[in-house]
């Protein structure tokens, strides 16, 4: 038997056989240039069709597919590929060399959320080169260890009921596929390991181990821990003192924070629903969709994040071009029409309405006089909370003055990266060095709320994290809003302290 160790960025067990996802070479071959183009557009289109089809089989995962569906539906990919060609390379030197250029141009952005897109353009090349037949990949029947150079979203989305467990040379913890590993309770692990198509490999997480051809005994404990383990249905426990909220992104989510019997919503990303359309949704169709969420958490309280668009993430039919308040200046429609279908669909009184990105309490002044005045308008008497989610330094540095807001959400993975230049990548690596003043930074904002009878939780990744959920526990912290499968998380280090 053979152990190593590797990196956690998904927590788990798993036991089973090796299956290597092998990554493309380059092979230099005379072509023909009609018949490499025509392989390449028949390559693009079934690659289109396959992620449409793996949205509508997989919707709770839209959010991460649509955004390939309009990288592989963008007219500058096909022409610059088609001009690649006629420069006389293959259909698959073509896509590789056109996907690497753009590659190679977000990785030197400073900004996270464009570097996180090198990983959804890597999928989309992977796919169309599959479609080209030049990346052999053998399909398999019966569940296995995936063992890849880097996992792409797509590959686990397609994959995921076969997939026991996910070994990968490099990835982060925020990345797009451990984000989903941790959705799935799929173990997920980093390390450079050789091993063969087949080997018996056992994943434990707790142990930071990776351990090939275990020997019979050892199996054996491991499968009998992993029945066990499948018995146990991780639901919220008492936590009397305590709110465990949930962050979701569709509908389909909250029939998992329903069965885990969560507190209620932290956050709700409506900009997901927005990203999931060519064209502005209605007030009809925003109001049942909003209804449909308050009537899943049966009158439990739903945090909804107003949409997050600008910067980074555009969309055809919005305007914007940086997050916060701009997205609602530059979009007064589409802003008006979100508030009032929130407000029409807030049939329970359960509605709280977050707004993303806030330098200043009078960005928050602003907005909540705005929000006022349509509720006036359309002659609602609902009740409802406002507040903001705490993610730039310059909010943190008055806070305050935020003595308007009924409840702030913290929110840890864009408030370290503005105080601390901490790429999202490697904030849970780097977590010892940046904890201890986050934690003394925060001491003010709890303070605060404290004084001011102003709901406060966390809200990211961090929250999720055992070491920093220790923290801000003992630093007074109540309550926590992280993905469905981290209820977990809060269940263990909540049990630790009573």
């Amino acid at each position: 038997m053979k152990c190593l160790t590797g990196k956690v960025v998904s927590e788990g067990i798993a036991v089973g056989n090796a299956h290597i996802l092998r990554p493309n070479s380059i092979v230099r071959q005379p072509i023909l240039m009609e018949l490499e183009k025509e392989k390449f557009k028949k390559a693009l289109f079934l690659s289109t069709e396959e992620i449409k089809d793996l949205i509508e089989k997989n919707p709770e995962n839209e959010e991460y597919l649509s955004i390939q569906t309009l990288l592989l539906e963008d007219p500058l990919l096909s022409q610059k590929t088609l001009l690649v060609i006629e420069q006389g390379y293959s259909a698959f030197e073509a896509i590789t060399k056109v996907i690497e250029e753009y590659i190679e141009l977000l990785m030197e952005s400073t900004n996270s959320y464009l570097k996180e897109r090198t990983f959804d353009l890597a999928d989309i090349r992977n796919r169309i080169i599959r479609n080209l037949d030049q990346q052999s990949i053998e399909k398999r029947d019966t569940p296995y260890i995936l063992i890849c150079e880097e996992l792409h979203p797509s590959i686990l989305i397609q994959n995921r009921e076969l997939i026991l467990g996910v070994l990968s040379q490099q990835g982060g913890y925020n990345s797009h596929g451990a984000i989903l590993c941790r959705q799935f309770n799929i173990p997920y692990m980093i390390a450079k390991v050789e091993v063969e198509e087949d080997s018996i490999l056992i994943l434990d997480t707790r142990k930071k181990s990776i351990k090939v051809a275990p020997e019979k005994e050892e199996l054996l404990q491991y499968q009998i821990l992993l029945k066990k383990l499948s018995e146990e249905r991780f639901k919220a426990v008492s936590h009397e003192g305590f709110k465990f909220l949930a962050n979701v992104s569709s509908n389909i989510e909250l029939d998992k924070v329903v069965e885990y019997d969560f507190d209620g919503i932290g956050l709700y990303r409506t900009e997901m629903i927005f990203m999931n359309s060519n064209r502005a949704y209605t007030l009809e169709e925003q109001y049942e969709i909003y209804l449909e969420a308050f009537e899943k958490m049966q009158k439990k309280s739903v945090c909804f994040r107003t949409f997050d668009i600008g910067d980074d993430k555009q969309l055809t039919y919005v305007k914007a071009y940086k997050k916060g308040i701009d997205n609602y200046i530059q979009n007064p429609e589409l802003f008006k029409t979100q508030i009032e279908a929130l407000l029409r669909a807030n049939r329970y009184n359960t509605l709280k309405i977050m707004f993303p990105m806030i330098y200043n309490a009078e960005e928050f002044k602003q907005l909540k006089q705005w929000v006022q005045q349509i509720q006036q308008n359309i002659h609602n008497h609902s009740s409802f909370k406002l507040g903001i989610m705490l993610e730039t330094k310059e909010a943190l540095d008055t806070i305050t003055s935020f003595s308007e807001v009924d409840f702030i959400s913290i929110g840890t993975n864009d408030l370290i990266a503005s105080i601390y230049h901490v790429d999202r990548e490697q904030q849970k690596e780097e977590l010892q060095a940046y904890l201890n003043d986050l934690l003394f930074q925060l001491k003010k904002v709890i303070r605060f709320c404290d004084e001011k009878s102003i709901e406060l939780s966390i809200c990211g990744e961090l929250a999720a994290i055992e070491p920093a959920l220790k923290e801000f526990i003992k630093a007074g912290v109540k309550n926590f809003s992280v993905a469905a499968p981290a209820i977990k998380v809060l269940n263990h280090v909540y049990k630790e302290f009573n």
